[in-house]
């Protein structure tokens, strides 16, 4: 126990230094932590190793960060994304797949092998997308949905052929049945999901009508639930809690306990756990790597930064966002992360990729996170008021007022505004 303090000491500290650093030069906090884990961690210091009690925190901070998303997305808005950004996605994922697959392969890895890289280099950040778009003020732009809109798209892609793929190395059978029934599996995923939130949310009146205390335990209880279904039918937990939170909103939920959810979440999500999972991405960075290592690295990290912004990016301009914006979305989708940890781990554990490849996907995942805030931050400068805000929650939209002294309906005012913004910095 004693251990595991003096480590939590450490992270908590290196968290208060890089917020109380960076934000006063607008920097975003996340580029600090994801250099800090480096730092401290096994790689140069090594005053914390890599243990049980680090990732699990960090992966309940992995979940923290996309349910508070999910709390302040409005359902219609993410949906309304969904639909427009699905060429964004789709072209967002092949070409980086492709180029990255042909990158591995010019390098000597054989075809599961580079498959592994390419699906890796595919898989996207939106956890980390999401912190550096919030500490940019961009996350209630279109924008800023188009990108968690098409991260989420991308990272279904990515696990479903991801699960094909293990399939193949375990020995299962394969074939277009199991492709169909994975796609099923997702489909009904999103269709319990949607009504849930749509038909079962509205009528959970007892629970929703607590202002805070034991009302947020319960959303808690719905996120974990909708998490361990995701994880059932083989999606990532992350799901189910993104879910979960999107579907909370003023119109089902006092407006009180809305902004203690919030609230809540945004300080477990942006000021503990959070930076907690940031900086453990630091621990998996070694310095060990040859030449033809260090060559890969390079042409991997190029190749997937262009892709990525060419394709996305061309996608979002042809969808008729503007050229800066456009920009923003392909800039924005660069980021790999957790999933892409977690992909190459299970890579490396099927024996698909040896270890030195392994570091050098880990290392080009690590230069991608560290590129993606330094970007956004540019695209921020370069947006200067520019960027369309999305709807205000409600705006010109008459509800039913559950929660009123009186019964009837309530038109919702211009001034309401789009998010509830806690007051809280990051530390």
């Amino acid at each position: 126990m004693h251990d595991i303090a003096v480590d939590l000491l450490i992270l908590l500290a290196a968290i208060w230094l890089v917020a109380v650093t960076l934000r006063p030069l607008g920097l975003p906090t996340i580029m600090g932590e994801l250099i800090v884990g480096v730092l401290v961690g096994p790689a140069v210091l090594g005053w914390i190793q890599p243990s049980e009690a680090i990732t699990l925190l960090a992966e309940i901070g992995i979940f923290f960060l996309m349910f508070h998303a999910g709390v302040e997305t409005q359902p219609r808005q993410f949906f309304d994304a969904l639909k427009r950004s699905l060429g964004v996605a789709i072209v967002g994922a092949l070409v980086p797949f492709a180029v990255s697959f042909s990158v591995a392969s010019a390098f000597g890895l054989d075809l599961v092998g580079a498959t592994f890289v390419g699906l890796t280099m595919t898989a996207t950040a939106v956890v980390i997308t999401l912190k550096t778009l919030r500490d940019l003020g961009l996350t209630d732009t279109r924008v800023a949905r188009v990108i968690v809109a098409s991260c989420v798209i991308d990272d279904l892609l990515t696990l479903i052929f991801f699960g094909l793929i293990l399939g193949v190395l375990s020995g299962d059978s394969f074939g277009a049945v199991d492709v169909a029934l994975t796609l099923a599996k997702v489909v009904a995923f999103f269709a319990l999901a949607f009504l849930l939130g749509r038909y079962v949310y509205p009528r959970l009146t007892i629970p929703f009508r607590s202002e805070g205390g034991k009302g947020f335990t319960f959303v808690l209880i719905l996120a974990i639930g909708a998490g361990l279904v995701a994880e059932a039918i083989g999606l990532h937990m992350i799901l189910g809690a993104y879910l979960a939170g999107l579907f909370f909103e003023e119109r089902v939920a006092h407006p009180n306990l809305v902004r203690v959810v919030a609230d809540r979440s945004y300080g477990i999500a942006y000021s503990f756990l959070g930076p907690i999972f940031f900086i453990s991405l630091g621990f998996s960075i070694t310095f060990d790597i040859s030449a033809t290592g260090l060559g890969l690295l390079a042409a991997l990290t190029f190749a997937v930064l262009v892709s990525q912004i060419v394709s996305a990016g061309g996608m979002a301009l042809r969808m008729g966002l503007s050229p800066r914006e456009a920009l923003t979305v392909g800039i924005g989708m660069c980021g790999r992360a957790e999933l892409a940890f977690i992909l190459a781990s299970l890579a490396l554990a099927q024996g698909a990729i040896e270890p030195p490849v392994f570091s050098v996907v880990i290392f080009t995942a690590f230069l991608l996170n560290l590129f993606t805030p330094l970007g956004l931050k540019g695209c921020a400068v370069l947006l200067a008021g520019r960027a369309s805000r999305a709807e205000r929650r409600g705006l010109g939209v008459v509800w039913a007022d559950k929660f009123g002294d009186s019964a009837g309906l309530a038109v919702v005012p211009d001034a309401l505004p789009a998010t509830v913004e806690p007051s809280r910095e990051d530390a």
